[in-house]
Protein backbone atom coordinates (compact mmCIF):
# COMPACT_ATOMS: atom_id res chain seq x y z
CA UNK A 1 0.00 0.00 0.00
CA UNK A 2 1.24 3.66 -0.78
CA UNK A 3 0.10 6.99 0.44
CA UNK A 4 -0.19 9.85 -1.98
CA UNK A 5 -0.64 13.20 -0.83
CA UNK A 6 -0.65 16.36 -3.77
CA UNK A 7 -0.46 19.59 -2.23
CA UNK A 8 -0.37 22.94 -3.96
CA UNK A 9 2.52 24.88 -2.00
CA UNK A 10 5.41 24.28 -0.95
CA UNK A 11 4.74 26.07 2.26
CA UNK A 12 2.54 23.20 3.42
CA UNK A 13 5.37 20.68 3.21
CA UNK A 14 6.80 20.48 6.00
CA UNK A 15 3.46 19.50 7.48
CA UNK A 16 2.27 17.34 5.06
CA UNK A 17 5.50 15.74 5.11
CA UNK A 18 5.03 15.29 9.16
CA UNK A 19 1.17 14.54 8.95
CA UNK A 20 1.98 11.53 5.80
CA UNK A 21 5.25 10.21 7.72
CA UNK A 22 3.01 9.37 11.10
CA UNK A 23 0.56 7.92 9.03
CA UNK A 24 2.48 5.70 6.88
CA UNK A 25 4.37 4.48 9.99
CA UNK A 26 0.74 3.99 11.93
CA UNK A 27 -0.24 1.81 8.72
CA UNK A 28 3.44 0.17 7.29
CA UNK A 29 2.64 2.18 3.99
CA UNK A 30 4.91 3.21 1.68
CA UNK A 31 4.16 7.03 0.87
CA UNK A 32 4.98 9.94 -1.75
CA UNK A 33 4.29 13.59 -1.80
CA UNK A 34 3.50 15.72 -4.42
CA UNK A 35 3.83 19.48 -4.70
CA UNK A 36 1.95 20.72 -7.50
CA UNK A 37 -0.10 23.78 -8.79
CA UNK A 38 -1.99 21.72 -11.05
CA UNK A 39 -5.24 20.04 -10.11
CA UNK A 40 -4.64 17.52 -7.70
CA UNK A 41 -7.03 14.93 -9.60
CA UNK A 42 -3.67 15.27 -12.59
CA UNK A 43 -0.83 14.13 -10.14
CA UNK A 44 -3.29 11.04 -9.16
CA UNK A 45 -4.03 9.99 -12.73
CA UNK A 46 -0.46 10.39 -13.48
CA UNK A 47 0.33 8.13 -10.70
CA UNK A 48 -2.23 5.49 -11.51
CA UNK A 49 -0.93 5.64 -15.39
CA UNK A 50 2.60 4.42 -14.15
CA UNK A 51 0.80 1.70 -11.86
CA UNK A 52 -1.72 -0.60 -13.86
CA UNK A 53 -2.16 -2.89 -11.56
CA UNK A 54 -2.82 -0.27 -8.77
CA UNK A 55 -6.01 0.22 -7.22
CA UNK A 56 -6.82 4.13 -5.85
CA UNK A 57 -9.17 4.51 -2.64
CA UNK A 58 -10.31 7.69 -1.46
CA UNK A 59 -12.58 8.73 1.19
CA UNK A 60 -15.74 10.71 -0.01
CA UNK A 61 -17.78 13.44 1.77
CA UNK A 62 -20.55 14.96 0.14
CA UNK A 63 -23.99 15.00 0.98
CA UNK A 64 -26.07 15.46 -2.03
CA UNK A 65 -27.34 12.93 -4.46
CA UNK A 66 -24.70 14.13 -7.04
CA UNK A 67 -21.86 11.92 -6.79
CA UNK A 68 -19.71 14.45 -7.98
CA UNK A 69 -21.03 16.61 -5.26
CA UNK A 70 -20.16 13.66 -2.38
CA UNK A 71 -17.00 12.76 -3.81
CA UNK A 72 -15.69 16.35 -4.46
CA UNK A 73 -14.15 17.04 -7.38
CA UNK A 74 -10.96 15.64 -6.77
CA UNK A 75 -12.22 12.01 -6.39
CA UNK A 76 -14.85 12.43 -9.49
CA UNK A 77 -11.85 13.37 -11.48
CA UNK A 78 -10.44 10.06 -10.84
CA UNK A 79 -13.45 7.83 -11.17
CA UNK A 80 -14.30 9.24 -13.81
CA UNK A 81 -10.82 9.35 -15.94
CA UNK A 82 -9.24 6.40 -14.33
CA UNK A 83 -10.59 3.73 -16.68
CA UNK A 84 -10.53 1.47 -14.21
CA UNK A 85 -12.37 0.66 -10.65
CA UNK A 86 -11.61 3.43 -7.73
CA UNK A 87 -13.09 2.38 -4.28
CA UNK A 88 -14.68 4.94 -2.81
CA UNK A 89 -15.78 5.19 0.87
CA UNK A 90 -18.12 7.64 2.86
CA UNK A 91 -17.74 7.54 6.38
CA UNK A 92 -20.44 7.68 8.97
CA UNK A 93 -19.36 9.71 11.85
CA UNK A 94 -16.24 10.50 12.90
CA UNK A 95 -13.30 8.14 13.34
CA UNK A 96 -11.17 8.16 16.36
CA UNK A 97 -7.79 8.09 15.66
CA UNK A 98 -7.58 4.76 17.41
CA UNK A 99 -9.96 3.38 14.77
CA UNK A 100 -7.34 3.67 11.89
CA UNK A 101 -5.17 0.86 13.62
CA UNK A 102 -7.88 -1.32 12.83
CA UNK A 103 -7.61 -4.16 9.81
CA UNK A 104 -10.44 -4.02 7.60
CA UNK A 105 -11.61 -6.73 6.81
CA UNK A 106 -14.02 -7.55 3.49
CA UNK A 107 -15.50 -10.76 3.20
CA UNK A 108 -18.21 -10.35 0.99
CA UNK A 109 -18.07 -8.39 -2.63
CA UNK A 110 -21.92 -7.51 -3.36
CA UNK A 111 -21.98 -6.32 -7.49
CA UNK A 112 -25.30 -5.05 -8.53
CA UNK A 113 -26.30 -5.99 -11.89
CA UNK A 114 -29.09 -4.59 -14.14
CA UNK A 115 -29.70 -6.77 -17.05
CA UNK A 116 -27.30 -4.67 -19.05
CA UNK A 117 -24.39 -5.60 -20.30
CA UNK A 118 -22.91 -1.97 -19.37
CA UNK A 119 -23.49 -3.28 -15.69
CA UNK A 120 -21.57 -6.64 -16.62
CA UNK A 121 -18.71 -4.94 -17.56
CA UNK A 122 -17.50 -4.60 -13.39
CA UNK A 123 -17.99 -8.84 -13.34
CA UNK A 124 -14.40 -9.10 -14.27
CA UNK A 125 -12.95 -6.46 -11.70
CA UNK A 126 -15.30 -7.98 -9.35
CA UNK A 127 -13.95 -11.39 -9.88
CA UNK A 128 -10.33 -10.64 -9.56
CA UNK A 129 -11.04 -8.60 -6.23
CA UNK A 130 -13.00 -11.11 -4.90
CA UNK A 131 -10.13 -13.39 -5.38
CA UNK A 132 -7.34 -11.34 -4.06
CA UNK A 133 -9.25 -10.31 -1.25
CA UNK A 134 -10.49 -14.16 -0.21
CA UNK A 135 -13.81 -13.03 -0.68
CA UNK A 136 -17.11 -14.40 -1.64
CA UNK A 137 -18.93 -12.92 -4.76
CA UNK A 138 -22.58 -12.21 -4.80
CA UNK A 139 -24.53 -11.18 -7.54
CA UNK A 140 -27.50 -8.84 -6.77
CA UNK A 141 -30.43 -7.76 -9.92
CA UNK A 142 -33.38 -5.49 -8.17
CA UNK A 143 -36.84 -5.80 -10.23
CA UNK A 144 -39.05 -2.78 -9.48
CA UNK A 145 -42.88 -3.38 -8.24
CA UNK A 146 -44.86 -4.81 -10.68
CA UNK A 147 -48.58 -3.97 -10.22
CA UNK A 148 -49.90 -7.29 -11.12
CA UNK A 149 -47.54 -10.44 -11.69
CA UNK A 150 -48.68 -13.70 -13.21
CA UNK A 151 -48.18 -16.21 -10.97
CA UNK A 152 -45.12 -17.40 -13.40
CA UNK A 153 -43.42 -14.25 -12.31
CA UNK A 154 -43.67 -14.20 -8.82
CA UNK A 155 -40.74 -13.29 -6.52
CA UNK A 156 -37.88 -15.94 -6.16
CA UNK A 157 -39.58 -18.20 -8.75
CA UNK A 158 -36.89 -19.60 -11.95
CA UNK A 159 -38.06 -17.03 -14.33
CA UNK A 160 -37.90 -13.96 -12.23
CA UNK A 161 -34.19 -15.35 -11.24
CA UNK A 162 -33.07 -16.42 -14.51
CA UNK A 163 -30.93 -13.61 -15.44
CA UNK A 164 -28.82 -13.37 -12.55
CA UNK A 165 -28.55 -17.08 -11.62
CA UNK A 166 -27.17 -17.50 -15.38
CA UNK A 167 -24.79 -14.30 -14.76
CA UNK A 168 -23.28 -16.42 -11.95
CA UNK A 169 -23.49 -19.95 -13.77
CA UNK A 170 -21.29 -17.83 -16.35
CA UNK A 171 -18.84 -16.50 -13.93
CA UNK A 172 -18.24 -20.28 -12.41
CA UNK A 173 -17.48 -21.30 -16.69
CA UNK A 174 -15.31 -18.42 -17.27
CA UNK A 175 -13.46 -17.64 -14.01
CA UNK A 176 -13.44 -21.01 -12.19
CA UNK A 177 -14.99 -19.54 -9.01
CA UNK A 178 -18.40 -19.63 -7.18
CA UNK A 179 -20.92 -16.97 -7.17
CA UNK A 180 -24.05 -16.46 -5.14
CA UNK A 181 -26.85 -14.36 -6.34
CA UNK A 182 -30.12 -12.74 -4.98
CA UNK A 183 -33.38 -10.98 -6.38
CA UNK A 184 -34.33 -7.95 -4.70
CA UNK A 185 -36.83 -6.17 -5.04
CA UNK A 186 -38.34 -2.00 -4.82
CA UNK A 187 -36.50 0.87 -5.68
CA UNK A 188 -32.45 -0.16 -6.70
CA UNK A 189 -30.69 2.13 -4.28
CA UNK A 190 -33.60 1.55 -1.54
CA UNK A 191 -33.05 -2.28 -2.22
CA UNK A 192 -29.29 -2.75 -2.35
CA UNK A 193 -28.78 -0.13 0.54
CA UNK A 194 -31.59 -2.24 2.82
CA UNK A 195 -29.40 -5.38 1.62
CA UNK A 196 -25.97 -4.45 2.71
CA UNK A 197 -27.43 -2.55 6.07
CA UNK A 198 -25.20 -3.45 9.37
CA UNK A 199 -22.73 -6.07 6.97
CA UNK A 200 -19.55 -4.29 8.09
CA UNK A 201 -17.44 -6.50 6.46
CA UNK A 202 -18.58 -6.27 2.67
CA UNK A 203 -17.74 -3.85 -0.22
CA UNK A 204 -20.20 -3.09 -3.11
CA UNK A 205 -18.73 -3.06 -6.93
CA UNK A 206 -21.04 -0.93 -9.68
CA UNK A 207 -20.30 -0.12 -12.81
CA UNK A 208 -21.25 3.79 -13.31
CA UNK A 209 -22.58 5.27 -16.39
CA UNK A 210 -22.26 9.32 -17.18
CA UNK A 211 -25.18 11.59 -17.95
CA UNK A 212 -25.19 14.44 -20.13
CA UNK A 213 -27.39 17.84 -19.57
CA UNK A 214 -26.70 18.72 -16.16
CA UNK A 215 -23.28 20.87 -16.55
CA UNK A 216 -20.14 18.42 -15.72
CA UNK A 217 -21.11 14.88 -16.49
CA UNK A 218 -21.62 12.84 -13.21
CA UNK A 219 -22.02 9.21 -12.35
CA UNK A 220 -25.16 7.08 -12.05
CA UNK A 221 -27.02 8.29 -9.47
CA UNK A 222 -27.86 4.79 -8.00
CA UNK A 223 -24.13 4.35 -7.58
CA UNK A 224 -24.46 7.93 -6.17
CA UNK A 225 -26.59 6.69 -3.35
CA UNK A 226 -25.21 4.21 -2.47
CA UNK A 227 -21.90 5.66 -2.06
CA UNK A 228 -23.47 8.30 0.22
CA UNK A 229 -26.02 5.88 1.84
CA UNK A 230 -24.76 2.76 2.22
CA UNK A 231 -21.67 3.40 4.67
CA UNK A 232 -19.63 0.70 3.28
CA UNK A 233 -16.53 1.14 0.70
CA UNK A 234 -17.94 1.26 -3.02
CA UNK A 235 -15.79 -0.04 -6.10
CA UNK A 236 -16.86 2.37 -9.01
CA UNK A 237 -15.98 1.89 -12.38
CA UNK A 238 -16.81 4.25 -15.03
CA UNK A 239 -15.65 2.46 -18.28
CA UNK A 240 -15.04 3.88 -21.41
CA UNK A 241 -18.17 4.77 -23.75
Amino acid sequence: MMLLQVIAHERGLAAADEYEKRLAERLGAERKLVVTEAHPAIAILAELNQRPRTLAAMTTHGRTGLLEAILGSVAHSVVRDAWRPVLVYRPRGTARDEAIREEARVNSLVAPLDGSGFSERMVPHAVEIARALEASLTLVQVLSPKTAEPPEARPGDVLESSYVRGQAMEIKTKYGIEADWEVLHGDAADAICDYVRGRHDVMLAMSSHTRAGLGESILGSVTAECVQRAGLPVLVYHPQE
